[in-house]
């Protein structure tokens, strides 16, 4: 079991990604597999578990949505330090041969990146989606795959849901698997589409993390722990 403390490291380059969104740089790489996470901790305030966006150098990237990512967005400035815990994390994401679509919708696009870095882009399909235009992230990033944007209301790409665009493809094209990271509704769309079409899949999912090793059990989700079993997951826990 992993339980060593946090470690220092220092921010190098702090990227705005959209409103609410910064990337941070930091100035190491990190011995990472796609999917796994780290715990990242912030003296004074609180310790929350991130998504790896890249290990090479180790970037993470913060969504604000409490009181923990709203103090790292404001605060942290490049050459400051930052604390973190891992890689973290059994369960992850596996690249196996044939055609792939990739689903992320909102901030699940951060372990998306640091999984298409290691596929063919030849062989891969990329499903981004948000609410509005003003929240998609990493269009940019994934300017090189094929890719598809999707916005509930319409302001950008296609009007609909990341799985409206999955089940098209799905349905007129042999897919070998289906890689997901986003809200847990999603997810569960794209299990039971791909579970329909006899399609393979490996969703990364969310759950509140307090350790972030499997000894809390406050992310156990049918006695399965996101932390220490997952975050990956082949099969709908």
């Amino acid at each position: 079991m992993q339980t060593s403390l946090p470690k220092a490291v220092t921010v190098n380059q702090v990227i705005v990604e959209n409103f609410k969104t910064k990337s941070f740089v930091c100035n190491e790489k990190l011995d990472a597999q796609p999917g796994q996470f780290i715990m990242v901790w912030l003296p004074g305030v609180s310790e929350k578990p991130l998504s790896i966006t890249d290990n090479d150098p180790l970037t993470f990237t913060v969504s604000e949505i409490g009181k923990f990512t709203k103090a790292i967005n404001s605060t942290v400035k490049p050459g400051d330090k930052i604390w973190y815990r891992g890689p973290l994390g059994n369960g992850v994401f596996k690249v196996v041969p044939g055609k792939k679509v990739l689903v992320s919708g909102g901030c699940g696009c951060v372990p998306i990146h640091f999984l298409a870095k290691n596929i063919d882009k030849e062989n891969c399909k990329i499903v981004i989606g948000a609410k509005t235009e003003k929240e998609l992230l990493f269009i940019d990033r994934f300017k090189d795959f094929k890719t598809i944007i999707m916005t509930d209301d319409g302001s950008k790409g296609e009007k609909g849901f990341t799985t409206d665009a999955l089940q098209k493809i799905i349905k007129t094209e042999k897919i070998t698997c289906v890689y997901g990271c986003g809200p847990e509704i999603m997810l569960k769309k794209i299990a039971d589409l791909c579970d329909l079409h006899q399609v393979k899949y490996q969703l990364s999912l969310e759950a509140f993390m307090k350790c972030g090793i499997g000894v809390c059990g406050s992310c156990s989700k049918n006695g399965q722990l996101v932390c220490r079993d997952g975050p990956v997951f082949s099969k709908w826990p």
